[in-house]
Order: C-alpha cells, then structure tokens, then sequence
C-alpha cells in the first residue's frame, strides 16, 4: 500500500488527539505526573501537525478543523481535568467552575483564531495560545510534584485564572525566533533562547513552568508597552466575538 504525504499532518493531528485522551485516563487513575507528560508530549505532535502541512503544501481546511478538534481536547479538557483532579475538587462546585471556565476560555480561544487569524500564525497571536497554556498547566503539575510537594490550593487558582483571562485577551504572542545573524541584541535574545530551550529539554521537571512562565510574562510587559505608549487601550484588553 502507498503512502500517501498529504495524511501525514492529520497523522501527527491524531497523534496529539491520543495523547490528549491518554492523559484524560491517566488523571481518572491518579497518575497526575504521566498525564502532565502526555499533555506536553501532545504538544509536540501539534506543533509538528501544522508545520508539515505548510512544508509539504497539503493543508486543508479539513485538517485545520480537525486540529483545533484535537487542541480542545488536549490542551482544553485534560488540563481542566487535571487541576480539578490534583486540586480544585477541594474547593468543591466553585472548584467545577474554575475548571469550566479555563475550559470554556480555550474553546473561544481556538473559535477566535479561526475566525479572526484563520490559521495565519505570520503575525503571531493574539492571546495566549491554548498549546502554550495547556503545557503550562502540565508543567506546573511536574515543577509541584518535584519542587513543590505542600502549596496552597489559592496558588493553582491563580494560575489557572490568569491562563484563562491571557487566552481571551488580546495580549500579543509568538513563537521566540533565533536570529543570530541580525543586530548584537538579537544575537543575544537568540543564545538566551537557545539556553531556555536546552534546560527545559533537559531539566523538564525544574524549569519547564519556570521558562514558560517568563513567556506568558513578556507578553504582558509587551501589551503594557504597547498601553503606554497609545497603540492599545485597556478596553482592547479583550475583544468579543458576536455569534450573531
């Protein structure tokens, strides 16, 4: 039988699907430590799902909705799952809305940057990226379990509220790029990505939430700026989508 490159992509897509409901699985056991790795293992294949479709030129739009499909899962329910399991059952119903609320966060998250971007990832992203804020959930689970073994209960809280605010926000993103070719600053941001990239391959457990938490930062500090300096107000914070 031949292979076919053009299903190669909705492979990888499937693949991130698995991992996603595996992880689902392994949460409804217990294991919160192997369901954070397969919700970053999921994140690997989606990162790679898209960027053959764009190498091979075999992107459609069935692919396009079937990875947003997988995204839900994997970086919208298993994490939600995951927090309220390893945390949030404690604070009861309002522990089951915090939960929802992250989970319905990345739902309009993924709908608006098919409506407004429609997989155009050129000009980066506006919001967090539910990839982005689905590993960080994951990581967070890892950097606790290793770092972390008593924390308030408040403190996943807040995570999870600040991840869910930043996807609906307007809060700019992209993925960090190594330009050492360019000016002497640009050189520099490149080795210090480069440094980011090596710790978090090889000490996943102590710097993966720590790394992606600077992340999630700067993109703040660069919509602040951005206030500052009049190119944004703080009613843009936020932009409504309306169904009708």
């Amino acid at each position: 039988m031949k292979f076919n490159i053009t299903s190669l992509p909705s492979l990888f897509t499937c693949l991130n699907l698995f991992f996603g409901f595996a992880a689902i699985i392994q949460i409804s056991t217990k294991d919160f430590e192997t369901a954070a790795w397969f919700i970053i293992i999921a994140v690997l294949f989606d990162g790679m799902d898209g960027k053959l479709a764009r190498w091979t030129g075999t992107g459609s739009a069935y692919g396009f909705e079937m990875d947003s499909l997988a995204d839900l899962v994997s970086f919208g329910v298993a994490p939600a799952f995951l927090v309220y399991s390893s945390g949030l059952k404690n604070f009861g119903f309002i522990g089951l809305l915090i939960a929802f609320f992250y989970l319905l966060a990345g739902l309009y998250r993924l709908a608006r940057f098919n409506v407004l971007q429609a997989g155009d990832r050129t000009k980066g992203y506006t919001g967090l990226p539910i990839p982005v804020s689905g590993m960080t959930v994951a990581a967070f689970e890892l950097f606790r379990v290793h770092m972390m073994q008593s924390f308030h209960d408040g403190f996943l809280v807040s995570i999870l509220a600040i991840l869910s605010i930043l996807m609906v926000s307007t809060v700019p993103y992209d993925w960090p790029a190594l330009q050492f070719h360019e000016s002497l600053y640009l050189k520099f941001k490149s080795i210090f990505i480069l440094i980011c990239v090596v710790s978090m391959a090889l000490l996943p457990n102590w710097c993966l939430f720590p790394i992606l938490s600077l992340f999630i930062l700067f993109g703040i500090v660069e919509w602040i700026y951005l206030w500052i300096h009049g190119d944004v107000t703080a009613s843009q914070f936020f932009h409504v989508i309306r169904s009708h």
